[in-house]
């Protein structure tokens, strides 16, 4: 891998809690590296190579893409709103 300087990541875990227990079937887990489709457009799998030298507008443009088709999923889910930056334990 390629050392940047930069650290991304494509990763969002899903939690969703109902009276305090966790949802059946979650948590749930999507990889921005992996394809996708969003807005018509494929976004092909990425390795963790080409993700750290990817250009910084290619970066937010696939992140903000991953987050749109991730929130598609979750129906209710503003991932702006919810977000903590943590793992999930």
């Amino acid at each position: 891998m390629a050392w940047t300087g930069k650290m991304r990541s494509l990763t969002v875990v899903i939690a969703k809690t109902v009276a305090n227990e966790l949802a059946e079937g979650y948590p749930r887990t999507y990889y921005g590296r992996s394809a996708f489709t969003w807005n018509s457009v494929y976004y092909q799998p990425l390795t963790d190579e080409e993700l750290s030298v990817m250009s910084v507008n290619s970066y937010v443009t696939r992140l903000n893409a991953f987050k749109a088709y991730v929130e598609s999923q979750e129906a209710g889910l503003v991932i702006n709103d919810v977000q903590q930056n943590q793992p999930y334990y």
